[in-house]
């Protein structure tokens, strides 16, 4: 996209492009052996509370997603509920749990996630 179509939360993480304020992880990779495709599951983590604080409102859901849930990642109740849900692509949860397991390595004190571990003889995502 070119720099004059980016929303004001997008030029903002363009103009701060250090580490401390935020960043992109690919949390692990797979390959789908029925469907052929690779999967990328990715974090990213927004740091700067001063985005948060100016930007947070802006943040809307694409125009694919339907009956969009919000929940908090010190919320351990919900997020055992919401990984147990049955409606999970084998993607969307290798995704989640991925994401989950990261932000818990990255800051334990903002995430209540119940305990993701690797599969026995499997790589971590990293």
């Amino acid at each position: 996209m070119h720099p004059s179509r980016l929303s004001e939360p997008m030029r903002w993480l363009q103009d701060h492009s250090s580490e401390a304020d935020w960043r992109v992880e690919c949390t692990g990779f797979g390959f789908n052996l029925v469907s052929g495709n690779f999967e990328f599951a990715s974090l990213i983590v927004i740091e700067n509370e001063e985005w948060w604080a100016h930007f947070g409102g802006h943040i809307k859901a694409n125009w694919e997603s339907h009956g969009l849930r919000r929940y908090s990642t010190l919320d351990r109740a919900a997020l055992n509920g919401l990984i147990a849900d049955p409606a999970w692509s084998n993607e969307g949860l290798f995704a989640l749990t991925q994401g989950l397991r990261r932000l818990a390595e990255i800051d334990d004190l903002r995430v209540n996630v119940p305990t993701i571990e690797p599969i026995a003889g499997g790589e971590s995502g990293r």
